[in-house]
């Protein structure tokens, strides 16, 4: 595991996995959480919320970068989802459920973390600047050797 693999977006995408877990746990509507308000989708956001959290170890414990940009191009889908299941129960809130509270925002505030972080990190690219090499991990590199070129015979 090399924490040095994980970015900023890496960072984001966890946080947002983290407020939205524990605003299922606060109330959405007065007197239900997230989790006893709804049926499927609370599900759903906490399996979207667990991916995000997911995200961290993957990319740190991964080699290589393929891996955790194509799971950073899924989580900040799976964010997109969220976001949009939380904005359809804050507009349309289930049953009889009245009265929108602090939790259903603060889960809207988490699914846009996760969006913003996996944008983050998919166009964090490492490249490196003039006077640093890194490898593909973003990893400070050895200097690539100098190739003196030859006249033609």
């Amino acid at each position: 595991m090399d924490l040095r693999r994980l970015r900023a977006g890496e960072y984001v995408v966890a946080l947002g996995g983290a407020v939205l877990l524990v605003s299922l746990f606060l109330g959405w509507y007065e007197g239900a959480t997230g989790w006893e308000a709804f049926t499927v989708t609370d599900v759903l956001l906490g399996l979207f919320a667990l991916a995000a959290l997911a995200l961290l170890p993957i990319t740190a414990t991964q080699r290589v970068p393929a891996i955790p940009l194509a799971l950073d191009a899924l989580i900040a889908i799976a964010g997109k989802l969220a976001a949009l299941l939380i904005l359809i129960r804050i507009v349309f809130p289930p049953g009889e459920a009245e009265g929108i509270q602090g939790g259903a925002w603060l889960g809207f505030l988490g699914a846009a973390l996760i969006i913003a972080g996996g944008w983050i990190a998919m166009r964090d690219e490492r490249l490196s600047g003039k006077d640093r090499a890194t490898d593909l991990t973003g990893r400070p590199a050895a200097e690539s050797p100098v190739i003196e070129s030859m006249p033609a015979p």
